[in-house]
């Protein structure tokens, strides 16, 4: 248990020396990340979430976006804070069982998701940028070179996400 703080601890530090700005959100313009690379940021990020974070398994459930649920299931086994990454699903709809988060790779689907993970309180995740203003509470992006996590406070509470305070420091908020 000491070992998993202390590796917290580490990645908190490195998240913070690597993206350690603190923003509100303004007119900035972002790009998309490569799968791979949002793959390994948002399991990082997972960490974050208190509630992921004590749960024993975690899934992901992925709507239209299958490079980024390709990257995903390489990495169920993997821990993520105390907890597992156990299952990656994909589809091009909702998720017929509740997930622990899921990833919406289609703007057209945003609607429902987001109804859906109201009513369910489940995190929502993306690599598109523009979805995090429309709500979506947790996305990755690219801004001048450098990857952004992108954070939507008003999304994140609509979705009851109990989030480590550490997640502030180092995210572009929108509110």
């Amino acid at each position: 248990m000491k070992k998993i703080n202390r590796l917290l601890r580490c990645n908190i530090f490195l998240f913070l020396i690597i993206f350690g700005t603190f923003s509100i959100s303004d007119a900035e313009t972002y790009s998309n990340v490569p799968p791979q690379i949002q793959a390994a940021l948002f399991l990082k990020l997972f960490a974050f979430n208190n509630d992921i974070n004590k749960a024993e398994h975690v899934s992901v459930h992925v709507i239209d976006a299958p490079d980024f649920a390709e990257e995903m299931k390489k990495a169920v086994g993997r821990a993520i804070g105390a907890s597992q990454l156990t299952e990656v699903n994909e589809s091009p709809d909702l998720p017929s069982s509740k997930p622990s988060v899921i990833y919406i790779g289609n703007p057209e689907k945003l609607d429902k998701v987001k109804t859906y993970s109201s009513e369910n309180k489940v995190l929502t995740i993306t690599g598109i940028p523009e979805l995090v203003e429309k709500g979506v509470t947790l996305g990755i992006a690219s801004f001048d070179g450098k990857p952004k996590i992108l954070l939507n406070i008003s999304a994140s509470e609509s979705e009851g996400v109990n989030w480590n305070p550490a997640i502030m420091k180092i995210s572009t908020v929108f509110k």
